[in-house]
């Protein structure tokens, strides 16, 4: 068998590389379009899930539960960072100047009912605020944050 008789049976080295280009340019975009739907993602779950707990204190109020309380989900072990959960209560300082504690996951205080907010860390709106009162279902949006 002769040298010149032997055939090329593979690729060229500029067509891997070609391919390999494309490849990685295509695997960027859609990692980029996976990433605005994990946080539009986001978005739905923790407004879904503060509407909920809105819900959940107005059944406790209804049933005149003593304490009535919420379940502290607000599904934010599935929002990857992007939320912070904050519950706010009116009150009047002691006299030392403390302020009184509260009990996460109550629906009313001592001077009226709880508010829960969420603060957007990362993304669009980034600083953006959302909250509700857990009585009347007041919502408050800030930062360019919208409850639609």
């Amino acid at each position: 068998m002769k040298i010149s008789e032997v055939g090329n049976k593979g690729f060229s080295l500029v067509e891997l590389i070609v391919v390999v280009s494309v490849l990685s340019i295509l695997s960027s975009i859609a990692l980029t379009l996976f990433n605005v739907f994990k946080e539009r993602a986001a978005d739905t779950l923790v407004k879904v899930s503060m509407l909920n707990t809105f819900k959940e204190c107005k059944t406790s109020l209804f049933l005149e539960e003593e304490i009535p309380t919420f379940t502290l989900d607000l599904g934010l072990h599935s929002t990857n960072g992007y939320y912070q959960f904050y519950q706010e209560y009116d009150y009047e300082p002691r006299d030392d100047g403390t302020i009184p504690p509260t009990i996460l996951g109550n629906c009313i205080g001592p001077l009226g009912p709880h508010r829960i907010g969420v603060k957007k860390v990362k993304g669009i709106n980034k600083k953006g605020e959302l909250w509700i009162n857990l009585d009347t279902g007041e919502k408050i949006e800030k930062g360019g944050l919208s409850w639609n």
